[in-house]
């Protein structure tokens, strides 16, 4: 099985007035994971992820609080986060993130 989706057919979803998903690879595909684009601008939330996510930076700077521990993330870098980890996020970025599973699932 495979799946093509190109950059204009993804469903666009506003998350927060300065934070938009372009949802791409969703479980409509695949229930085992997704895939999305998320563009922010001076954005930051607290999060309890409910899925394995991985963030790949590719442009700006998006940082990420564990507790203590705070990283700034810019093009190029990435980060992986587990199921069930609370952190915060905060910057002006845009990034590719892949949840497992599949993002509302």
């Amino acid at each position: 099985m495979y799946k093509i989706v190109k950059s204009n057919e993804g469903s666009i979803h506003k998350i927060a007035d300065n934070k938009i998903a372009t949802n791409l690879i969703t479980k409509d595909i695949n229930l085992g994971v997704s895939l999305a684009v998320i563009d922010a601008k001076e954005y930051q939330e607290k999060e309890t992820t409910l899925y394995n996510r991985i963030y790949y930076i590719i442009g700006g700077k998006l940082t990420l609080t564990f507790e203590n521990d705070r990283y700034d993330l810019v093009s190029g870098d990435s980060c992986f986060i587990s199921q069930g980890t609370v952190y915060d996020m905060s910057g002006t970025f845009k990034t590719i993130v892949i949840n497992q599973p599949a993002f509302g699932v």
